[in-house]
């Protein structure tokens, strides 16, 4: 039923109804006629007060006002019984009268409601919303890289929230302590613009790179972030807000170890495969001999099917990131197959297939092209 907003009338002839009408508002003597009554509806958009229950002949007589005054006369919302009337719409509403306030109303306060009929015997109520929770309840549920090792040049870490956060950057909550117990100062790359996933339940933080590179001498006073043979503890601030403005239930802390720097480009001859049996849906399996991106491991490998096509599937990490699984959504038909390698796929110090960090694509001597995209056979039987 649609919503009837209500058409107002003159008030001498709503005045004259009402009194007319004043013995068919409340029950008689005796009678088992449900009474008005009033409840908080919250399942709309913007929560409601309605009064159900109301007669039939009551809700004709109440179409005939005029003014919000002259209903704030027979329906009034306010702060307090002494308080002046909240402003909103007022309509009828299938078989309800509906007050739809202005302004949203506030959690945790409770409303002054009075249904004063004409005639009929006042009814009222206090509603209200409950209180907002404001017991913090997000956490950070990962950081990745997992292992307790990294390499001195790592080049970014992986911040996983239980909960979208909120809008603000994290670089202002996430600390770095050498095993001293001293704050590294600069650690991460300032950004102007902040790396989330599409929920917000995922933040970058980036090692800055230059110093991670060697070869400049200025970066190279300054020194990496990151010492190899020296353990480093990782503190994400609780204070960091969540997307309903609360602090995180509590500060992470997770200490790790540095090892040496990785440069080394990936070499993909070095990964051993585990195919899948013929006729059954289960996981292709492919383990590294060092941790990869944790991130880029989830987007940037795929499996080509017989058809030389891109594979639908469930894809997991595990292992510290030095293993990757991939379990099709049908089962695997005997024949050749391709894992797919984008050139994205790096490892915890950015190497990529074929190129190191440190080697500067545009200064290159060699003529070759980094590819797109590699393909590494294996067989199904």
């Amino acid at each position: 039923m649609r919503p009837r907003v209500i058409n107002f009338r003159s008030a001498a002839i709503a005045a004259a109804l009402f009194f007319v009408s004043a013995c068919s508002w409340g029950a008689s003597p005796g009678s088992t006629a449900t009474s008005p009554r009033i409840v908080l509806n919250a399942d709309t958009p913007r929560p409601t007060i309605d009064v159900v229950d109301v007669p039939a002949p009551a809700l004709i007589e109440l179409g005939t006002l005029d003014t919000r005054e002259q209903w704030a006369e027979v329906l009034k919302i306010s702060v307090g019984p002494d308080q002046p009337a909240m402003l909103g719409q007022y309509a009828i509403e299938d078989g309800r009268i509906r007050f739809t306030p202005m302004f949203p109303l506030d959690r945790g306060r409770q409303y002054h409601v009075a249904f004063m009929p004409p005639g009929g015997q006042a009814v009222t109520a206090a509603v209200g919303l409950p209180a907002a929770d404001t017991t913090p309840t997000t956490l950070v549920s990962h950081v990745y890289p997992s292992g307790d090792v990294v390499p001195e040049n790592l080049l970014r870490l992986y911040v996983h929230f239980s909960a979208p956060m909120g809008s603000r950057g994290g670089l202002d909550f996430v600390k770095l302590f050498d095993d001293a117990g001293k704050e590294v100062v600069d650690p991460f790359l300032p950004l102007d613009a902040e790396f989330w996933n599409d929920d917000r339940t995922r933040y970058t933080v980036f090692f800055d790179p230059g110093r991670q590179k060697r070869g400049i001498p200025v970066i190279e006073s300054m020194g990496r972030s990151l010492t190899e043979g020296k353990s480093y503890t990782l503190v994400v601030d609780s204070a960091w807000r969540d997307g309903n403005g609360l602090p995180l239930k509590s500060t992470y802390k997770r200490t790790f170890k540095v090892g040496p720097a990785d440069e080394r480009p990936l070499d993909p001859k070095a990964w051993k495969i585990f195919p899948p049996t013929a006729n059954a849906i289960s996981p292709l399996r492919i383990v590294f001999p060092e941790p990869l991106d944790h991130g880029l491991l989830l987007r940037a490998l795929g499996v080509l099917g017989v058809n030389r096509r891109p594979m639908e599937g469930e894809v997991k990490v595990s292992a510290d990131e030095t293993e990757w699984s991939f379990t099709p959504a049908e089962a695997w038909a005997p024949g050749a197959y391709n894992v797919l390698a984008f050139a994205s796929l790096e490892d915890l110090a950015g190497n990529r297939i074929g190129r190191a960090f440190e080697v500067d694509q545009f200064d290159r001597t060699d003529s070759s092209s980094e590819p797109e995209r590699t393909l590494i056979p294996f067989t199904v039987r």
